[in-house]
């Protein structure tokens, strides 16, 4: 297993969001809370519409319970604007178009549709992976009801 265990750091990077905007992980993103970082193979494909889609529908439970979602794929800032806007996402869909970012998470990986795994981290306001998750395969997802009852148990733990 590469890339950021629990209890590793997420180095710091800079990716574009779906407005073209620079989005510092430690200067932009983090500052608002913790984070749900999700990692999904692409833009308008049938799992990583339903995943968001359940997110989006379930933001104010997160953000009550002090975590923002950020989406990252390798889409383009252009697809993530369309995709934002077709569905209404309250939340920054990022563009990793070189998997630079997915490389470091561990979820690059060629066998899988858009080259990157579906798999979601809840990195704590400090930077640190509190919760860490890569699907065996890119048609299964966490769902929020799985997700808010971890983050509650971290919440419950003054982690988050």
């Amino acid at each position: 297993m590469g890339g950021i265990a629990v209890g590793g750091k997420v180095p710091e990077f800079t990716l574009k969001d779906q407005n073209g905007k620079d989005q510092s992980f430690y200067k932009d993103i983090l500052p608002k809370g913790a984070a749900l970082v999700v990692f999904y193979p692409g833009d308008f494909t049938m799992v990583c519409t339903k995943q968001l889609c359940s997110y989006r529908d379930n933001l104010d439970e997160f953000k009550n319970l002090g975590v923002q979602v950020v989406g990252v794929s390798k889409n383009s800032t252009k697809d993530h604007e369309s995709f934002s806007k077709e569905y209404g996402f309250n939340f920054s869909l990022l563009s990793d178009d070189k998997r630079e970012v997915a490389k470091e998470f561990g979820t690059a990986s060629f066998l899988s549709i858009g080259g990157v795994s579906r798999a979601v981290f809840i990195v704590s306001q400090q930077g640190t992976v509190l919760y860490r998750h890569i699907e065996a395969t890119n048609i299964l997802h966490r769902k929020s009801d799985e997700l808010l009852k971890v983050i509650q148990d971290l919440k419950d733990q003054k982690q988050i």
